[in-house]
């Protein structure tokens, strides 16, 4: 099922309402998926992206350039080719930067596997995204019972970070301007008095996973083990256990129909507006430093019970929902 930010539609409909009424020319090369935009005496070549999967699978996802076998999605198109920004591929950068802007961040420090944190936490890797390099969470004061992280850390290296329970959320910038954003609760199974809880997770991930072999199972486990909850037991009806804490990892459909925008921003801004708006400006300020025009960033974040915005890790390399044309060929056609 296409989500709303990745259905090739949602994104034509977008490039034609905002041409609609202008002496604008948009000229689309199926070959390459290149598109050429003509205003004002003025032109621009945008770039595609697309959302690809291992295999053809959306369990494991990528951003690619080209259309090939392995595209699960479209990922709009932004008047550049792919960029890097040395605090997009370090968690640890960014979070320097963070503190430097005084700027919420949860703690953080170097994982020194002999000295467990006094705060409940999570291990991360530097570098990678898609919520692949991470274990846990645990609970202060102790240790991992198993070494998780290292199926994924050769060559990355490891530090922990504060958990914080709440809402997980992505929110884009074109330039400072927020223009979209996705957040959700973590993912629950509910008890109904009867099943197990490996019951219950056997239900909720079939029929497309298999439970004794999903690639996820020690992450699982370690949410389990840190709301105190043994896979044998009967969850009592009505208590709900979740089961990630990822951004994205809802294992349900998507919701809505794909064609209505799935975007929480208003509700955000509503809640936490002053603090979205700060990171839109502090990040502004710092790529103008080395890119001159606005670009795409992301930042994934948490969002405490009390609207708190706990801001993780920035990517340079997004899909841009259909909301972002609207301000950047603003910002192109001045």
């Amino acid at each position: 099922m296409a989500t709303y930010i990745n259905d090739i539609l949602n994104h034509l409909r977008a490039l034609q309402t905002w041409a609609a009424g202008k002496d604008m020319a948009l000229d689309l090369d199926v070959k390459t998926f290149l598109l050429e935009v003509k205003h004002r005496g003025r032109y621009f070549t945008m770039y595609p992206m697309f959302q690809g999967g291992e295999n053809g699978r959306p369990e494991r996802v990528f951003h690619m350039e080209v259309l090939t076998n392995e595209t699960i999605g479209f990922g709009g198109w932004r008047p550049y080719r792919t960029i890097q920004h040395p605090l997009s591929t370090d968690k640890q950068l960014f979070k320097n930067f963070l503190r430097s802007q005084s700027i919420a961040t949860p703690e953080s420090g170097l994982h020194d596997i002999n000295r467990p944190p006094t705060f409940d936490y999570v291990i991360k890797g530097t570098r990678g995204s898609f919520g692949k390099e991470i274990s846990g969470p645990y609970r202060a004061n102790t240790q991992p019972a198993k070494d998780s992280w290292a199926q994924w850390s050769a060559g990355n290296e490891t530090f922990i970070e504060q958990f914080i329970n709440g809402e997980t959320a992505k929110i884009w910038f074109w330039g400072k301007r927020p223009i979209f954003a996705q957040s959700h609760a973590f993912p629950v199974v509910r008890g109904d008095g009867a099943l197990s809880l490996d019951a219950l997770i056997r239900k909720r991930l079939a029929p497309r996973r298999n439970w004794d072999t999903f690639a996820d199972r020690d992450l699982m486990l370690s949410c389990f083990n840190f709301q105190e909850m043994d896979l044998s037991a009967i969850v009592p009806e009505g208590k709900e256990i979740w089961i990630d804490y990822r951004f994205a990892q809802r294992y349900a459909n998507p919701p809505g129909n794909g064609i209505d925008t799935d975007s929480t921003l208003p509700q955000l801004m509503e809640r936490s507006g002053a603090q979205i708006q700060q990171m839109g400006d502090a990040l502004a300020d710092l790529l103008r430093q080395a890119i001159a025009a606005p670009v795409l960033i992301t930042v994934d974040c948490m969002v405490d019970p009390q609207s708190k915005i706990w801001w993780l890790e920035m990517n340079t390399n997004s899909l841009m929902p259909p909301e972002g044309y609207a301000a950047m060929f603003e910002d192109m056609f001045r």
